[in-house]
């Protein structure tokens, strides 16, 4: 029997679960060690765009911390710059995201790296990639690394792709979100300048053009008309709104007098008038 569609659609599509197997391998291919070396990141490796990777970074951490002031999160944690590794007998095989999210809020002081086989080292629940030098090899590598690491979700933010200032390779986009399927899949769900929502975020991200960067924020709704401030911002606008509330009050206060001093000018005239009827 078919599936129910609508419009020649399936209402509730379906997929079998896939996994990665190798078959019909040659004798030497199956016995081979793995080598892993083209994925070593060493301590000293060079960072493509740092200063521009920096200001985003900076940006969107402030944005997500007033996210999570807003919606009371208390056990959770949003860091930058830590390598995470898990290859026990290759601790060089290891990624740097620009920001990840943990789930939960790890006890201090932070590992100088996460390494997942170690108690209480997890991977992230969301992490931020942004894409800088080599671009080819961010594309085709970082899904690869962070779908071994059990990342469930993963975004590639492209700043030249978003800026657009220069023809470009057709399969450059501004963002590429991937995320983990139950039977372990790494699907790219998103590929485009669209707004996204970010499950670990329950909230959408968007990409700005306003300055002479491109940038990443957060917004309530999937419009992205309603931003989330960074934190400096939002406690600027909470000191403009106490201002402006106590200029209120004390306008308020000064009509108040001012009328309280027009009664009083008015009680004596009317004493004076009832006082010139009473001598005639």
């Amino acid at each position: 029997m078919a599936p129910p569609t609508r419009f020649g659609l399936p209402l509730n599509p379906r997929r079998p679960p896939r996994a990665l197997v190798l078959r019909d391998l040659s004798p030497e291919e199956a016995s081979a060690a793995i080598d892993w070396s083209g994925w070593y990141l060493p301590d000293d490796a060079e960072r493509h765009g740092k200063a521009e990777r920096s200001g985003i970074v900076r940006l969107l951490l402030s944005v997500v911390a007033q996210l999570a002031r807003e919606r009371g999160w208390v056990d959770w944690y949003a860091g930058a710059d830590h390598a995470f590794a898990w290859v026990r007998s290759e601790p060089l095989v290891r990624v740097l995201p620009d920001l990840y999210v943990l789930d939960h809020r790890p006890l201090p002081p932070l590992p100088r790296q996460w390494q997942t086989w170690l108690p209480g080292h997890r991977p992230p629940r969301f992490a931020l990639e942004i894409v800088a030098g080599d671009w080819r090899r961010v594309y085709e590598d970082a899904p690869a690394k962070y779908w071994q690491l059990g990342c469930p979700e993963l975004l590639l933010f492209d700043p030249e792709a978003a800026a657009a200032r220069a023809p470009l390779a057709e399969e450059r986009v501004p963002l590429q979100l991937y995320r983990r399927d139950p039977d372990g899949t790494y699907l790219r769900v998103h590929a485009g300048a669209d707004p996204l929502w970010i499950e670990a975020l329950d909230a959408h991200l968007v990409v700005l053009k306003d300055g002479p960067h491109p940038t990443l924020r957060v917004a309530r709704t999937s419009r992205a008309m309603d931003l989330v401030p960074a934190e400096e911002e939002a406690l600027r606008a909470e000191g403009e709104a106490r201002a402006q509330e106590q200029r209120a009050r004390a306008a308020e206060q000064r009509a108040r007098v001012a009328a309280e001093a027009r009664v009083r000018e008015l009680e004596a005239r009317v004493r004076d008038l009832e006082s010139r009827v009473t001598r005639r």
